[in-house]
């Protein structure tokens, strides 16, 4: 370390901290730190400042509330360094504890910055990390950052750069940061990261993201997927609603809005170039290009749901009578809602959802929840009525339930309409359905029930189709029930006079 390095060290004052062994730690990981200097500028001997380490590593390997503080007092020291100052939409992706993060970030919202300092902020709990990209070139921008950065701190022990190859980066600490490519596979198996950075995540397959989970199981890493949702796969789009909801903790998604880039966009939200942006753009694409919020598919059934309204701790049971709403099946699903009529409102309080199950073991798994004994009756599709040589699933619920179920013909297109009417009320715009967190198959097919894509010149149904749609149709058919047809306007005639 040359002298220069040294009073850097010696005289770098990192945030105010109320702990002076937290600051002494923060500085003492640091890569390159010159430890005897710092043993000196805390007033500790060496044998103190060695067991402070030794304890800090121990802590590591077991992780708790007070280790995470540690290792967020080294990252926010690392990013001062190389001055980083996250915006808070930034800020709350970094400080998730869920180990699989997927943050969309809107046109230029920087994106790509935050998942470099995300893996340099990280830099010393680890020895392998990965940046995968569709290719090598879509790696470059988050391997940029990062080899900038370390190079700020002078932690680069050695770097291999080629121009149309995998890069690879060692820091001084002995930590690899290595490119790979989706287009080779084979190189994304034989090794186990600490952490993988996803670079431009929602053009990667469906396979590749799976690919990158079970590799990073074997040493617990975490896996960070940015991307934007113009052009993206399905499945990204998809992990983005489903993991939105709070309670899980296992994986979160975040977005990162254009206008959270001050440096393009001074003024936030209330930016007159991102107010002329959302002028000449219709509502849903401008917030998929800038605010990182993916469109609703075209084909969708349900456009109108979205986990954030309807998804809600307040649907968890409140005590009132249970109503159920069943849909029959076997090798599909066989799906059942527990649902509080609060009102005009509806709250979905749970669900049992399964396949190749008779009624008979369904009913079982029912009687196990909390809510069983406040059931009072509920609905079930017509094909409930029907015998096949054998007692009907009306008749079954009846004598080992001694539930009453009711059954009327309910047109698709009737049901789908009267759901509508729940995920936004025509008269106030407003919710009138809330869905448990509980409820995530009920809520995987609100993301998955479409229609046909007739973006093609062959003719097709105009019903959508018939799958991912258990949970779906049996509140379909309660609501009907309950609350009846929407009513539709009367045609009214035109007249009109034929002249010669």
């Amino acid at each position: 370390m040359s002298r220069r390095q040294e009073r850097e060290t010696q005289t770098f004052q990192g945030p105010p901290m109320k702990d002076p062994r937290a600051e002494f730690l923060a500085l003492a990981r640091l890569p390159g730190a010159n430890r005897r200097a710092l043993f000196r500028r805390f007033g500790i001997s060496h044998t103190t400042g060695y067991r402070w380490l030794r304890e800090a590593q121990a802590q590591d390997a077991t992780p708790d509330h007070s280790s995470l503080k540690a290792q967020h007092t080294v990252r926010d020291l690392l990013w001062k360094r190389v001055g980083y100052d996250p915006s808070p939409a930034q800020l709350a992706a970094h400080d998730s504890q869920a180990r699989i993060r997927l943050v969309a970030g809107g046109e230029r919202a920087g994106k790509s910055r935050s998942a470099a300092m995300e893996l340099f902020g990280r830099l010393l709990e680890g020895r392998l990390y990965w940046l995968v990209g569709p290719d090598y070139s879509l790696c470059r921008p988050e391997f940029d950052y990062i080899l900038d950065a370390c190079r700020g701190i002078d932690a680069v022990a050695s770097v291999r750069y080629p121009a149309n190859n995998r890069c690879e980066l060692i820091t001084r600490t002995g930590a690899r940061i290595v490119a790979r490519s989706a287009r080779e596979p084979e190189r994304l198996a034989g090794e186990a990261p600490d952490g993988v950075l996803g670079c431009e995540a929602a053009q990667l397959p469906r396979s590749v993201f799976l690919r990158l989970r079970g590799r990073i199981a074997e040493r617990r890493g975490w896996l960070w997927l940015s991307g934007t949702f113009e052009g993206s796969r399905g499945w990204y789009a998809d992990k983005f609603r489903a993991w939105q909801l709070a309670e899980r903790t296992d994986a979160r998604a975040f977005s990162i809005p254009s206008w959270e880039n001050r440096a393009i966009y001074p003024g936030g939200r209330e930016d007159p170039e991102i107010e002329d942006l959302e002028a000449m753009f219709p509502p849903d694409l401008f917030m998929e290009r800038f605010g990182g919020v993916p469109c609703p598919p075209s084909t969708l059934v349900f456009r109108e749901f979205d986990p954030r309204v309807h998804v809600s701790a307040g649907a968890r049971p409140s005590g009132s009578p249970v109503e159920l709403a069943i849909d029959p099946g076997y090798a599909g699903a066989y799906a059942v809602l527990a649902i509080e009529q609060r009102g005009p409102h509806v709250a979905v309080i749970d669900e049992v959802y399964l396949r190749r199950t008779a009624a008979g073991d369904v009913i079982a798994a029912c009687r196990q929840r909390p809510w069983w004994p406040r059931v009072r009756g509920g609905v079930i599709d017509i094909a409930g009525r029907q015998h096949h040589a054998a007692p009907s699933q009306i008749e079954i619920w009846a004598s080992l339930a001694h539930v009453r179920l009711r059954s009327h013909r309910v047109f698709l297109r009737d049901g789908i309409d009267r759901l509508r009417t729940f995920l936004r009320d025509p008269a106030s715009g407003s919710p009138r359905l809330a869905i448990s967190p509980n409820c995530r198959w009920l809520i995987q097919e609100f993301g998955r029930y479409r229609y046909h894509d007739d973006s093609g010149l062959k003719s097709v149904s105009e019903d959508p189709i018939d799958r991912d749609n258990h949970a779906v149709k049996a509140l379909c058919y309660w609501l009907y029930d309950r609350f009846g047809p929407v009513e539709r306007p009367p045609r009214q005639s035109i007249p009109f006079r034929i002249t010669w």
